[in-house]
């Protein structure tokens, strides 16, 4: 084997090293673009305001409790965000119960994420009637809006314009958010998973192995060359 890679093709080892980097990053491409756009989509959000609550169940006032994905703390209110991690054309409007996502040739429904904010909201009002408290339903990076969209339904792209500069909070805000810190519970059962391509799990469990082979034969070779 030793006299085949380096005898009688010299060029062997690098051209192998290469094609076994050249898959790694085949496979690894898709979906460790969508782990790193997930990772930036909850950074941007977070920039939001000056803090954030994610993840977590608090008390809703009557007796049950109100599942919270991500609350920011802004200068003058609160600010629940509900994240989508969609993908593909998305046709939506206010009044209509289903949207709809597009993604190549195939379509698929799913719930007006508006409805449940809207309930979400009234809850929180009703804890903090005296606190103003906004909602944004937030899209993932790739989402389009070929019919337009409500206005408290915000895309990947519109985010960084958003961010907040960090201002001094108005004292019944912070009263209210330190509340809430006080109250909140860990969700660990509905934590947000990230949405991958189908087949994009595979992608990356063979560009994780194609990666420890490059490393492997890369030791391999460094171990076997001659001084």
């Amino acid at each position: 084997m030793a006299e085949i890679l380096y005898l009688t093709h010299p060029v062997m080892p690098g051209f192998i090293l290469a094609l076994l980097l050249g898959l790694t990053i085949a496979f690894s491409w898709s979906p460790w673009s969508h782990i790193l756009s997930h990772w930036r989509l909850h950074s941007l959000v977070n920039k939001l305001g000056k803090a954030s609550l994610r993840n977590v169940y608090v008390p809703d006032g009557l007796g049950d409790d109100l599942y919270i994905e991500q609350l920011i703390l802004q200068q003058d209110k609160l600010l629940l965000v509900t994240i989508k991690p969609f993908r593909g054309n998305i046709f939506a409007a206010e009044h209509i119960d289903l949207w709809t996502q597009v993604v190549g040739h195939h379509s698929y429904k799913f719930n007006n994420p508006l409805h449940q904010l809207q309930a979400d909201l009234q809850v929180l009002q009703g804890k903090f009637p005296k606190l103003r408290v906004d909602g944004w339903v937030v899209f993932a990076k790739g989402c389009r809006f070929p019919k337009g969209k409500p206005d408290c339904v915000i895309a990947y792209e519109n985010l960084k314009n958003s961010e907040q500069t960090a201002n001094e909070i108005s004292p019944a805000v912070q009263g209210a958010w330190d509340k809430l810190l006080a109250e909140a519970v860990p969700a660990k059962a509905m934590r947000q998973s990230i949405l991958y391509r189908r087949g994009d799990k595979r992608r990356l469990v063979l560009g994780l192995i194609f990666a420890f082979g490059t490393l492997g034969y890369a030791l391999w070779y460094l171990n076997v060359l001659p001084l």
